[in-house]
């Protein structure tokens, strides 16, 4: 852990450890995986974004409360989370929020990133769609600002970004009622490229259907593509489900899409075991990848 997050655990720690509601948390998500192409093919363990965090509040008032969170990525695979580190940054800030809303700063996920909602059923594993699509961005140096309710169910995400290329900026209006879920996202200047997104979970005859359109631009040449992500989950049992995705675009991949089939079994409140099977096309049909895993994921 580095000095400038040293001290910033210190700090709090010290400073609210008699007033605020601390919470240690973290989540092991490990899978043995086989991966499989015409020139090559190994099996090895996998880790899947396991992760611990340290997160805490404080209540100022009945109105104004600050909070903060600090988040590492591990492997405990191979005990490297990030080249030869053990830890790897994921979203940790200070916030304060009230009745005007929630401003944060530090490392955090865009608000185009999460404007995904959770169409991406794979998220963290190898079918994730950071695969397939841009966007999926997660940034220091990081400002934003979440707004209370405009009305029920409505509300806007303001992300401002520095970085070496200038600043970016990051938006998002969101909605949500008990059964629909929709987002409506943009990204300008954001590791060099605009984009638009706009996604929708709904339910659909005992399905949970997920829809993500997506179009970015590459600054330095002009030009644009498009992709979209189409996801399907069931529950087969009280505690069984499948899900299946596709996923298109040639925005990393020249004619790119992946193609997806997983099965999760939740066997407690904090743990669950997956069966994943996954193909990612490419232009040549020779270079096409394919990915089957079995694993488990546990929660504390």
């Amino acid at each position: 852990m580095t000095l400038k997050k040293t001290l910033f655990v210190f700090f709090f720690t010290t400073s609210f450890i008699s007033n605020a509601d601390l919470r240690f948390y973290g989540k092991i998500n490990a899978s043995l995986e086989n991966e499989d192409s015409s020139i090559y093919s190994e099996t090895e363990f996998k880790n899947n974004a396991s992760r611990l965090g340290f997160k805490g509040s404080y209540d100022f008032s009945s109105s104004i409360k600050l909070s903060f969170q600090i988040e590492e990525e591990i492997d405990p695979t191979d005990g490297k989370a990030d080249g030869d580190k053990v830890f790897k940054e994921r979203n940790t800030f200070i916030a304060i929020e009230g009745d005007f809303g929630k401003f944060l700063t530090g490392t955090h996920d865009t608000a185009f990133k999460l404007g995904q909602l959770k169409v991406d059923l794979f998220n963290d594993t190898r079918a994730d769609i950071k695969y397939i699509l841009r966007g999926e961005n997660r940034m220091n140096s990081f400002i934003g600002y979440t707004s209370p309710e405009i009305i029920d169910g409505l509300n806007i995400s303001i992300n401002s970004i520095s970085q070496s290329i200038g600043n970016g900026k990051s938006f998002a209006l969101n909605y949500a009622n008990d059964k629909i879920k929709a987002a409506l996202a943009i990204e300008q200047n954001l590791k060099g490229y605009d984009g638009q997104r706009f996604s929708i979970m709904l339910p659909l005859a005992g399905i949970d259907l997920g829809l993500l359109h997506q179009s970015s631009k590459k600054l330095s040449t002009g030009k644009s593509y498009s992709g979209h992500v189409v996801s399907l989950k069931r529950k087969v049992s009280n505690k069984g489900s499948v899900y299946v995705q596709n996923a298109a675009s040639d925005m990393k991949i020249v004619s790119g899409s992946q193609n997806s089939i997983g099965y999760t079994y939740k066997i407690n409140k904090t743990t669950k075991a997956f069966a994943h099977y996954s193909i990612l096309n490419k232009a040549d049909s020779a270079d096409d990848i394919t990915f089957a895993s079995i694993g488990f994921e546990y929660k504390f």
